[in-house]
């Protein structure tokens, strides 16, 4: 189970990244004094000369194409061949990082002609996918949580946050504010000193305000809890359950980026019992 949902969520994200980059037709030029269609002639169905595509792109090998295509296509270094039959008004061009393109091209080709497609790979920044990454701070009652949240966005995107304060206690007993030992009528002597622990595991979901916002929005869920404990004269540990809580965190927030630097500042609870503020400063490139 916990293996299918990394491979849902990682196959995800490449989606996702898969969406911020996009292959473009830089120029499509005819060339006119290019013989390569008739010393390299090759026929189509009906024995009449193809045309050639002579596409100019980097990593030639990493391209597929799809279409009204004669034979094989032929990859040198920096140039693909494609031929074609006179007449072709299309091609879909296809890489596995940038995605598809389906290109028209401005003219029919005409036989035995060549015609060079240069190719420019950008990258959109409206659909470009963000990686947050931003360690952040837990404050409320008592001393502060720390940890990291990781986040991928474009407009929408997952992301999740751990916290904890690098503190913990074990104890078998527990009391109330009384300090009433539960399911007894003892009340210790207590040395004052005081112990608290704080964890916190969430994920949930980034909304960007707006089409090319700085501004974004997060909500999860996710199980946490906070502890406090009271230290007994005899050396023992006594959970407070009044002070203590344990179940589902919730959370709502903002994300504000300027450039690659981004701030973050929310409010988090546990089950309502237990509220604390979360700020953090990071990165989002």
């Amino acid at each position: 189970m916990k293996r299918n949902l990394f491979t849902l969520v990682f196959l995800f994200c490449c989606c996702l990244f898969m969406q911020g980059q996009e292959i473009k037709v830089e120029a499509f030029s005819k060339l006119e004094r290019d013989l390569t269609p008739r010393t390299e002639e090759r026929l189509d169905l009906n024995d009449e000369p193809c045309s050639i595509l002579k596409i100019v792109v980097a990593h030639v090998k990493d391209f597929r194409f799809e279409g009204n295509i004669v034979g094989d296509v032929i990859y040198k270094e920096g140039e693909i061949w494609v031929y074609m039959p006179a007449g072709s008004r299309n091609i879909t061009i296809q890489n596995d990082k940038y995605g598809v393109l389906r290109y028209t091209f401005p003219e029919r080709l005409k036989k035995q002609t060549a015609y060079e497609v240069q190719i420019k790979l950008v990258e959109n920044l409206e659909k470009k996918v963000r990686t947050l990454v931003m360690p952040v701070i837990g404050i409320g009652k008592g001393h502060p949580s720390y940890g990291f949240m990781l986040g991928f966005v474009r407009n929408t995107g997952p992301y999740v946050k751990v916290k904890y304060d690098f503190s913990n206690f074990s104890s078998n007993l527990e009391c109330g504010d009384d300090g009433i030992i539960k399911g007894t009528s003892d009340t210790p002597w207590y040395t004052g000193e005081k112990r608290q622990s704080r964890m916190s595991v969430t994920a949930g979901v980034i909304q960007r305000l707006g089409k090319l916002s700085p501004f974004y929005a997060y909500a999860g869920l996710g199980y946490g809890y906070n502890k406090l404990g009271w230290e007994t004269v005899n050396g023992d540990w006594v959970k407070n359950t009044d002070q203590s809580c344990d179940g589902i965190e919730m959370e709502i927030g903002g994300i504000y980026r300027l450039k690659n630097i981004s701030f973050m500042a929310g409010i988090q609870t546990n089950s309502f019992s237990y509220i604390e503020a979360t700020l953090g400063v990071g990165f989002m490139f």
